[in-house]
């Protein structure tokens, strides 16, 4: 063996034993390696049994290295991932599998080898300082090489998932587009295959974003992934799996399926993890058309939302808010009738508004006085008084137009 470097240099009393023990590992690189494989796959579930064949190359290939560098008397901490060792790890990427449990299956193989080495030592020497001094060795450069080659894989794993996603996400993107955008006829199970997301079911669309941050979501730090959690955490609200999710400039449009039609009743947002978010759902609707719809719908709550303003931890439903959405689909002639119909009453000022809520109340309390006073808290002569005052600005009674002048005190509001 070579000189070794710092303190992982083989004690001098011991380094007899070493170097024969290096050569007894050089010719047990097949056994050794399978003992790995087998060991891991039995303490790790998580792992399918045709990834044995990754698991046996990364570990035979990392013995060879082991044994290389040992016998060259190369620093541990210097390693370089052989390639077998990289495809495992990307592996684990493509299965989606944590990069925690590539680490757990390098630790159970670690533990392994301390006991193949313990083993070996114990058959070549009966002097227990020797012994000692060789295990002390052999543990401190094995847990050097373990700590460095992880943390370089680490590297290689976290690069991996990035492109991996960022395809991923390219992929549900432009398939999510083709059913939005309706071209041609659709197969369902094809697309649900590649959008990993099942098709034939109710889905509720809904859309999550924030008014603050840049043009994409995950320009604004973790604005992106929070708008994620957010997403699972409202489609767990309606009692679904996993939502479908695709970022949308300033918003990421979401989709929750169900074997039943879910209850947009249930939809909220999460108590924490969602503070500057909203969320707009539409109306839960089966197949690929209920999976458009939806979507649309949603994307028209929201709309209605930003325009009431305050838009910070909203929750719109589209059947709440349908009526609202169909008025102004054109906000600029919505902004003109109602205009029109209102007349000095289309004033924003904190007198005026004092009337129109007055109005407002009192039409839909059937035109009653008292009514309208107990729901506003005022006197019903005050009620009076107020109506009598939007009447002379009207210049008509609030009974006639009824219905034109109630669409135009909701539009007043929605689009001031």
């Amino acid at each position: 063996m070579g000189p070794g470097v710092g303190t992982l240099s083989p004690p001098a009393a011991s380094r007899g034993e070493i170097e024969t023990l290096v050569e007894t590992l050089s010719h047990e690189l097949d056994e050794i390696a399978a003992t790995f494989a087998d060991t891991v796959h039995e303490h790790l579930p998580e792992l399918e049994e045709d990834m044995r064949p990754w698991t046996l190359q990364a570990a035979r290939s990392n013995l060879g290295v082991i044994v290389t560098m040992m016998r060259e008397g190369d620093d541990p901490a210097s390693v370089l991932p052989p390639p077998e060792a990289i495809g495992y790890t990307k592996e684990y990427v493509v299965r989606g599998l944590e990069l925690s449990l590539m680490q757990r299956a390098y630790r159970t193989a670690q533990g392994v080898f301390g006991g193949i080495i313990l083993e070996r030592l114990r058959a070549a020497t009966d002097d227990a300082e020797r012994l000692a001094e060789a295990m002390a060795f052999f543990n401190a450069w094995i847990f050097a090489y373990v700590e460095a080659i992880e943390r370089r894989l680490t590297d290689v794993y976290m690069s991996e998932h990035e492109q991996w996603a960022r395809g991923a996400a390219a992929v549900r993107a432009a398939e999510v587009r083709a059913l939005l955008g309706g071209a041609g006829a659709v197969d369902a199970a094809a697309v649900s295959l590649r959008l990993g997301y099942e098709l034939d079911r109710f889905h509720v669309g809904f859309v999550v974003w924030s008014e603050d941050g840049g043009e994409r979501p995950g320009d604004a730090g973790g604005l992106f992934a929070q708008m994620e959690r957010t997403a699972a955490a409202v489609a767990r609200s309606l009692g679904a799996g996993a939502p479908l999710t695709v970022a949308e400039g300033r918003h990421l449009a979401c989709w929750a399926g169900r074997r039943d039609e879910p209850k947009l009743t249930r939809l909220h947002l999460p108590r924490t993890g969602a503070r500057g978010l909203s969320v707009a759902a539409g109306t839960p609707a089966p197949g690929v058309e209920g999976f458009v719809s939806s979507h649309r719908e949603a994307l028209l709550a929201r709309r209605v939302a930003q325009l009431r303003g305050g838009t910070a931890g909203a929750v719109a439903a589209y059947p709440d808010v349908a009526l609202e959405a169909l008025l102004t689909e054109d906000p600029e002639a919505a902004r003109r009738f109602a205009v029109a119909e209102l007349g000095p009453l289309a004033a924003a000022d904190d007198t005026t508004a004092r009337l129109t809520t007055t109005v407002t109340v009192f039409l839909e309390e059937g035109s009653s006085f008292v009514r309208a006073g107990r729901r506003l808290g005022i006197h019903a002569n005050t009620v009076a008084y107020r109506v009598r005052r939007a009447e002379s600005l009207l210049g008509r009674p609030v009974t006639e137009r009824q219905l034109e002048l109630r669409v135009a005190l909701r539009l007043a509001r929605l689009l001031d």
